[in-house]
């Protein structure tokens, strides 16, 4: 399935009330299903970037959340070995731990999630961006290269970009309101009715 950029922004302008809090085990199932071309609920606001070519602010620029989901392909520092390229921008995402095997229903291991921490030492930003980054595992990566033609994504994770900074700062409370904070709120668009996603069904 071919992603377009703009359709994909458009995913995460929420209905308002609408929260995208999945488990591990559903974003494994929504990583599997895109890396063989199958197409995802509507609702779903999982974007496709090349999370490591750029500091991680840049793709919050300009956006409400402090939570994200991207699709992105992980590049080998050399072809021969198994170390990928983790630097990007000023700083680089460091591994916090080995990773944990996400399961199945049936108790089988759909793949890995790993936690990393963006650093860029005496900057503002070292530590203040998390990661968390779900791989499929060897096993069902064999599997899928017997059943699924042209399957050409095997080194793309799926991975929830979260921001620290400024997220249990306290608002100020004022009587007063300006008019232009008004109007931006009457104008943001609602999105229309949540219609619910469909339910994915993955048997592995």
């Amino acid at each position: 399935m071919a992603y377009d950029e703009r359709k994909s922004r458009s995913y995460s302008v929420y209905t308002e009330g609408f929260r995208f809090h999945p488990t591990d085990r559903e974003l494994m199932k929504y990583l599997l299903h895109y890396v063989i071309n199958k197409p995802l609920p509507t609702l779903v606001p999982i974007e496709q970037e090349d999370l490591y070519s750029k500091d991680p602010w840049v793709f919050f620029d300009g956006r409400k959340e402090k939570t994200m989901y991207f699709f992105t392909e992980l590049k080998k520092k050399k072809k021969e070995n198994t170390r990928y390229v983790r630097s990007v921008g000023s700083g680089s995402w460091k591994s916090q731990d080995k990773g944990k095997a996400v399961i199945s229903e049936r108790g089988s291991i759909l793949g890995y999630k790993r936690s990393l921490r963006y650093q860029w030492k005496a900057s503002e930003h070292d530590g203040q961006w998390l990661m968390k980054e779900y791989s499929v595992s060897d096993e069902v990566k064999k599997q899928l290269r017997k059943r699924v033609r042209d399957y050409n994504k095997e080194n793309y994770v799926l991975c929830r970009v979260k921001r620290k900074k400024g997220e249990d700062d306290p608002i100020e409370q004022k009587e007063t309101i300006e008019t232009e904070e008004l109007n931006a709120i009457i104008d943001d668009p609602l999105n229309g009715v949540l219609k619910p996603i469909a339910t994915l069904n993955l048997t592995l």
